[in-house]
């Protein structure tokens, strides 16, 4: 390259610089000098109160937020238009009206309220003179976790106890009027197909169908399922009779009912028919019919799928 290019080149590279070093220069006076005047803008506050009573809580229809219109320049403004300017106000400073109803003065030339909302410049007016504050009863409680399932198991395949959660019941608290409302929570929906064995997972509490202010503690639990080969089993009990009228005399066919389910192999020689009860009560017999509805009233916690070969039986009266 000669050097008449170069020359060129070392001049133009040199021009762009000081373009560049006088566009940036430039730039900040300008922002500067806009920063530097006055501006009028109106802002939105969130209103923070501390210092309630252990067992109270925000009632949803006090005075959370307020509006002020402030005058500065545009140093002091940009923090408090930029985000969103916070409000720490303290309930036992506040005038309490009535049992757990306070409120608070809001006095524009007040230097404080500056102080707080760190701002240097004027507050020129409020939207509110009085934040009006209702505490309600903050309750605490547990209750049950219900997991939401669909389990479809291998061919051979089940679960003694199912679904075992840990912990199995929650804490939740917020306005008492509410948690009386709420008895149970349900997590997240757990579906398994084709299972053989054992699982293990982690489910989220639903929690976007409760109220806004109610807060649950863990919001989440541990889920296990003890997978295990099943069988088919079976046992004939005997039926029992009740609520005869007295002075009559009934007699039933069959007076055995099979109960066939599905138990783990583990359990399989421990199930016995002194496990079952099996009841046909008289005073459930529909009029001019010859049968009597058959009950499983009690069965094993170990066995599923449980199913009664006969749903009645044949009755005749006697005398």
């Amino acid at each position: 390259m000669s050097k008449n290019k170069l020359s060129r080149f070392s001049l133009k590279r040199n021009n762009v610089k000081t373009f560049l070093f006088f566009l940036v220069f430039t730039s900040i006076l300008w922002l500067f000098i806009q920063f530097s005047k006055n501006y009028t803008e109106e802002v939105e506050v969130d209103i923070q109160y501390i210092n309630l009573p252990k067992d109270r809580i925000l009632h949803e229809g006090s005075d959370q937020t307020l509006k002020l219109t402030l005058n500065g320049n545009g140093f002091r403004l940009i923090n408090h238009t930029w985000s969103k300017p916070k409000l720490q106000l303290d309930i036992s400073k506040a005038i309490e009206t009535s049992e757990n109803e306070y409120y608070f003065y809001v006095n524009k030339a007040d230097q404080s309220l500056k102080e707080k909302l760190n701002f240097k410049g004027r507050i020129l007016s409020s939207e509110k003179d009085t934040l009006r504050i209702k505490l309600d009863v903050n309750l605490e409680k547990m209750i049950p976790v219900k997991v939401s399932k669909e389990l479809q198991y291998a061919a051979g395949y089940g679960s003694d106890k199912g679904v075992v959660l840990m912990p199995d019941s929650v804490k939740i608290n917020g306005p008492k009027n509410t948690i009386d409302t709420i008895s149970y929570v349900t997590t997240e929906d757990l579906k398994l197909e084709g299972l053989n064995t054992d699982y293990k997972t982690t489910l989220a509490i639903k929690t976007d169908s409760l109220p806004s202010r109610v807060v649950v503690a863990p919001n989440e639990v541990d889920a296990s399922i003890a997978v295990s080969k099943f069988t088919e089993g079976s046992q004939e009990i005997p039926i029992t009779l009740m609520n005869v009228p007295e002075g009559k005399e009934i007699k039933i066919f069959p007076k055995e009912v099979k109960v066939v389910y599905r138990v783990g192999l583990d359990k399989y020689n421990e199930i016995s028919l002194r496990d079952f009860k099996v009841l046909a009560d008289y005073n459930k017999v529909s009029a001019d019919s010859p049968y009597l509805i058959l009950e499983l009233v009690d069965m094993p916690e170990s066995i599923h799928d449980v199913r009664l070969q006969d749903k009645q039986v044949q009755f005749v009266i006697l005398n």
